[in-house]
């Protein structure tokens, strides 16, 4: 194998016939059909050359050999062949790939020893190539050229690979350098591995993919933010008196004012069942600022307040709002409650947590749907969905809660993301 940037890593294959074309022509000095060759008085003693098909001038000579490649246009600068062997997954994952369908795509992963690698994907293309042994003999002006295989099949990368989320997956290694590199002062020492000890490790928080595509591709632009809140709200208006309540649902993250409180205590018949939901709902914003939807419900539940999805949906409506996007979106926030201008409210950020692919199918089982919030929560079990938003303040580890109510050093929150 071979390798230079955006040039071709060749191995052979397997070997075929060859076609019609690429058969050996006759020798132009043999003797004309009319007059009978004469019989060779011995056979040839001389070996063949294995590679019978030359390149001389700039013109080929000679049949094509039987041998057959394929090549990878590698879409980068790899330190060396066996490094970009093994960022396509080793010679065992191109060999399955080779033998599987004919349009499996070569997987790429620049930086394999890192699980959270975006990988590339190489797609299979009809090639007209060539295989070339370069040489030159001494004496010689010019190199030979010797044809070594023909190229049948050619992976290209046309996805795009520009952004990658690098997990710190050398942070122990770089410790152990610094506190060599400290040793001569036992001082210097005592005061880096203190250091280390508060500041040296790193969350290994996976941030949501930069895209589910690798390839750009045509898209049809989605209403604005506030035209599908409105939708929304009107979905959710049942009762003369909240069709004059503004919208709460799927805001922009932007805006310059939350919604602020509604005196529904006006509104709502005092000793019924509706009043007895709605109170219940107001104290857990009393006790939580911010919460996901499924923990709210199922605390209800533990509270003995069976409400169905439909009544829960307008119980939050008189109670809550929530963004679109941003580091609490999709989690319903207390009216009146800006957590975009309470630094505190960092504890109470999303973070995506993400099944990997090779784990999903373990979670079709009988009893995935059956999990509960606090469980999940706890990370003793697998979230039954490849995809859920989890909140850091309700993660039960030690480390996560230490991290998150260290002192912040930023009073608002006005890029999306409230730094800690």
């Amino acid at each position: 194998m071979g390798c230079s940037a955006h040039s071709s890593v060749t191995a052979c294959d397997t070997a075929s016939s060859l076609p019609d074309c690429f058969r050996p022509s006759p020798n132009p000095m043999a003797t004309p059909p009319s007059s009978p060759a004469p019989a060779p008085s011995e056979p040839a003693t001389e070996s063949p050359s294995p590679y019978p098909s030359t390149i001389t001038d700039g013109a080929a000579s000679g049949t094509l050999p039987a041998a057959e490649a394929f090549a990878v246009h590698y879409p980068g600068y790899p330190s060396s062949p066996a490094r970009a062997a093994r960022t396509l997954g080793g010679l065992p994952a191109i060999a399955k790939v080779r033998s599987s369908d004919p349009g499996a795509r070569l997987e790429l992963r620049f930086r394999p020893e890192d699980p959270y690698c975006h990988q590339a994907f190489g797609e299979s293309r009809a090639s007209t190539g060539l295989v070339l042994r370069l040489s030159r003999r001494k004496g010689d002006a010019a190199p030979r050229a010797e044809v070594v295989a023909r190229v049948r099949t050619a992976y290209h990368f046309e996805g795009m690979a520009d952004f990658q989320h690098v997990v710190p997956v050398h942070a122990a290694q770089v410790r152990k350098r610094k506190l060599s590199n400290s040793q001569n002062d036992n001082e210097h020492l005592d005061k880096t591995r203190h250091q280390e000890t508060d500041d040296g490790d790193v969350m290994m928080l996976v941030p949501p993919l930069f895209s589910v595509k690798d390839r750009p591709t045509k898209i049809a632009l989605l209403p604005s933010s506030n035209a599908v809140s409105k939708s929304m709200h009107r979905g959710v208006v049942q009762e003369r008196w909240e069709m004059k309540v503004g919208p709460t649902l799927a805001l922009p993250f932007n805006i310059q004012v939350v919604p602020g409180k509604i005196n529904w205590e006006d509104h709502v018949r005092k000793n019924s069942v509706d009043w007895d939901w709605q109170m219940a709902v107001c104290k857990l914003f009393e006790e939580r600022p911010v919460w996901p939807r499924q923990s709210l419900y199922e605390r209800l539940q533990d509270d003995v307040v069976h409400v169905s999805q439909n009544q829960f949906k307008r119980l939050l409506f008189r109670a809550g709002y929530y963004f679109s996007t941003g580091p609490f979106g999709k989690f319903w926030i207390r009216r009146g409650y800006d957590p975009r201008k309470d630094p505190d409210s960092r504890i109470y950020q999303r973070i995506d947590f993400r099944v990997p692919p090779e784990l999903r199918n373990l979670l079709r089982t009988k009893d995935s749907g059956s999990q509960k919030w606090a469980e999940m929560c706890k990370l003793e079990v697998m979230p039954s969905q490849s995809f859920i938003f989890l909140q850091l303040f309700e993660l039960k580890d030690d480390f996560i809660q230490e991290e998150i109510r260290k002192p912040s050093y930023q009073s608002i929150c006005s890029d999306g993301f409230l730094s800690q």
